[in-house]
């Protein structure tokens, strides 16, 4: 879970040099292009959405029938 991840890389920052070294270095993804080959979890959506990067997807779908009836 990417928010999860980017929450304990903020805290680790006021007392790891390597974390908060990371932490500088995010902006530097804004505007960036990603791409995922499965979909998002909510938690994923919402880190990439933090770090401002663009997501494109193509998921691929373990079945042609997306609805259960």
């Amino acid at each position: 879970n990417l928010d999860e991840t980017l929450i304990a890389l903020g805290i680790s920052a006021s007392s790891n040099p390597a974390a908060q070294a990371a932490v500088e270095k995010l902006s530097e993804l804004r505007t960036c292009e990603v791409h995922m080959t499965h979909m998002p979890t909510p938690g994923d959506e919402a880190g990439l959405r933090k770090l401002g990067v663009n997501l494109t997807s193509d998921p691929g779908y373990s079945t042609h029938t997306l609805f259960a009836g």
